[in-house]
């Protein structure tokens, strides 16, 4: 049984960590990406191994094991839902997304794929619950400038079901 000193530990530590992977994983490749880039391989990503050691002790912070998410290089924004919408709230988020005209491609990342994706790219991933990764939709979008994408990514977080958009940090999204 832990400690209630570890479970504060990690407690406070879980918001910080999932903040950081949701970075991580976001996979962002900027604004003006041309949307005929290949589909990432989340199924092939999931059946590696999950990282090592799952669990840690309340000192050790989780660290990535030398993996790259799928999803990096590949989408231009990573549209990050509600832990808490209802299946057809999610739904209607990608309808939403792909009626937008800047937006090719739209890929679903469920919950469970998410946190699977986490357990991969992170050691100390036991010590998060797994609903505590959200679900997600992943864009490719058509050629268009900065303020072009930051406008869509202003509509996007908006959108009833949204918790946050991220876009590639070397052209990050502006503040919410």
């Amino acid at each position: 049984m832990r400690s209630p000193a570890r479970l504060r530990v990690a407690a406070a530590a879980c918001p910080l960590l999932v903040a950081a992977c949701l970075l991580l994983i976001s996979g962002c490749s900027g604004g003006s990406a041309a949307p005929t880039r290949g589909k990432p391989d989340l199924a092939g990503f999931l059946r590696l191994p999950v990282a090592t050691p799952t669990a840690c002790n309340a000192k050790q912070a989780g660290a990535t094991v030398g993996r790259r998410s799928p999803w990096v290089g590949t989408v231009d924004v990573s549209v990050f839902l509600k832990t808490t919408a209802a299946p057809d709230v999610v739904r209607g988020v990608g309808d939403q997304l792909r009626a937008l005209p800047p937006v090719a491609t739209v890929f679903f990342e469920s919950a469970a794929q998410a946190y699977a994706e986490f357990q991969r790219l992170y050691t100390c991933s036991a010590d998060i619950p797994a609903k505590a990764v959200p679900a997600s939709y992943r864009l490719v979008l058509h050629p268009l400038t900065r303020t072009e994408r930051d406008d869509l990514v202003t509509q996007i977080r908006k959108l009833n079901g949204v918790e946050s958009v991220s876009c590639d940090p070397s052209s990050p999204c502006l503040p919410s």
